[in-house]
């Protein structure tokens, strides 16, 4: 079978071919083709460089996000309202993008790290920058929202920064996508299917627990031991808050210094935004992490933080979003309360909506405990999921889930509850410390394997720095079959 008319799945492949062949026509490579023919260790040492560099920022971009795929979800959410495309019931289709997002960020990367699918990861990788790149362009023009959410909570960068990154990468996927078959892989053809569904398995896990408890590294300002109150901030810095009221749909914000809508005005308050902190010189610091988290009474227009901090314990009940919260969290939550009140445990719920909505949602739930609320964002910084239980010793963070986590127990007079996935007595950081472990283990297993089956095969064994000598071999690691 010739293999020049080989069909390919929609002919991708062929047509990266084709670039290849435009690429070897290019002012770039008709200089610097002879030096990479008389020193091919030069190529395949660049080419392993290029795999290492835009391998690590894929498995690094897609490992912070799966952590925490309710921040992905969150920054998804925000670029969709910005582009005016209306998300409403979409709510399972954006977290579904989510996922798949990270996902295949990470495999694609882990894949270039290894040297697995040759010829699949670098093409992969070309139409995912393809994507990126004109959309980080536009955000850098644009502007649309504050920052591009690449490296999630972890490493926040301007959007002109993203975007000449964006545009390194695809340098980098170029030269993959016509050097990328110099270098041999790691791990031998017959195995690279074991490495991808180890891959995915990973990355799947590692985001089912971020989402369904909590994610396993915590980079946002409240994490597990850190005081939602700290005294000496409280002092030097006070919040600065915007107020929204809505009319007839329409949205408008007033600073404190504005003069507030009238009731009879037909504006009603929807809820209120913190925006940034003022020091006592009034020099204005924005960034502040931590160490001030305000909770407001249920209509907005006092801070009752100092008074609700106690030097017990506590449960705090959060709610981003109470206009979209399930009935079906009513029973749990009630039950929650009612096990915490027996517990002399004290529990009240801090929400982000209006007056309304909460209203609404205290009628329907029957619920006893308190409502306070507090911004959207700064709820959403301390805990993910909706709702979600933050349990608090003196104002210090102890634990915290998701209520979906959350296991309780049926019998009416028991007061025991525990969380799933990754309890209490496991930290998130030492679980995800754990199946990182697993999957490397994994991957280097393999690799051992497939050195030995070089060795038994006596091909060369030194991946690094020497070419693929089996041509059919190699044509077995791009995925392609044998030639008839």
């Amino acid at each position: 079978m010739d293999k020049s008319v080989r069909k390919t799945p929609l002919g991708i492949e062929k047509r990266f071919d084709r670039f290849g062949h435009w690429l070897d026509s290019s002012w770039a490579l008709r200089k610097a083709g002879p030096i990479l023919n008389r020193y091919p260790k030069v190529l395949v040492a660049l080419t392993w460089l290029m795999r290492i560099a835009v391998g690590s920022v894929f498995v690094m971009s897609g490992i912070v996000k799966g952590v925490d795929p309710w921040g992905s979800y969150y920054k998804i959410y925000e670029y969709l309202i910005a582009m005016n495309i209306p998300v409403g019931e979409w709510g399972n289709t954006v977290l579904l993008l989510a996922f798949l997002l990270f996902s295949m960020e990470f495999i694609i990367g882990a894949s270039l790290l290894c040297g697995c699918f040759r010829k699949a990861s670098p093409i992969l990788a070309a139409l995912f920058m393809l994507v990126m790149l004109p959309l980080t362009l536009w955000i850098a023009l644009a502007d649309p929202v504050e920052d591009c959410g690449c490296f999630g909570d972890f490493l926040v960068i301007s959007n002109w920064a993203t975007f000449i990154k964006n545009i390194l990468l695809s340098i980098a996927v170029v030269w993959l996508l016509k050097f990328n078959r110099s270098a041999v892989s790691l791990i031998s053809a017959p195995l690279q299917w074991i490495a991808a569904v180890a891959m995915s398995v990973y990355i799947v896990a590692v985001g089912y627990v971020g989402y369904w408890q909590q994610p396993m590294l915590d980079f946002r300002p409240y994490p597990i031991g850190s005081v939602l109150l700290s005294e000496t901030e409280e002092a030097e810095f006070e919040p600065v808050y915007s107020f929204i009221y809505g009319k007839d749909g329409e949205e408008r914000a007033f600073s404190e210094e504005d003069d507030l809508p009238e009731e009879g005005s037909g504006w009603k308050f929807m809820r209120r935004e913190e925006k940034e902190f003022v020091s006592a010189d009034a020099d204005r610091v924005s960034g502040i992490s931590g160490g001030d988290f305000r909770i407001w009474s249920e209509d907005g227009s006092e801070d009752v933080t100092e008074t609700l901090y106690s030097d017990g314990l506590q449960i705090l009940l959060l709610i981003p979003d109470i206009s979209t919260l399930s009935m079906a969290a009513s029973w749990k939550i009630n039950r929650l309360y009612d096990m915490a009140k027996s517990s002399d445990t004290e529990l009240f719920a801090v929400a982000a909506g209006s007056v309304e909505d909460i209203a609404r949602w205290r009628d329907l739930s029957s619920g006893q405990y308190p409502i306070y609320t507090s911004d959207d964002t700064s709820i959403k910084e301390l805990a993910r999921g909706n709702p979600a239980i933050v349990s608090l010793d003196g104002g210090k963070v102890i634990w915290k889930t998701a209520l979906s986590a959350l296991l309780i127990d049926d019998d009416e007079k028991s007061d025991r509850f525990e969380t799933s996935l990754v309890g209490i007595s496991m930290s998130g950081r030492q679980a995800f410390t754990a199946v990182t472990v697993i999957l490397v283990d994994i991957l280097v297993s393999l690799g051992l394997l497939s050195f030995l089956f070089t060795i038994f095969r006596g091909r060369s064994v030194s991946p690094f720095l020497s070419r693929g000598v089996d041509t059919q071999h190699d044509e077995k690691q791009d995925g392609e079959a044998p030639e008839c």
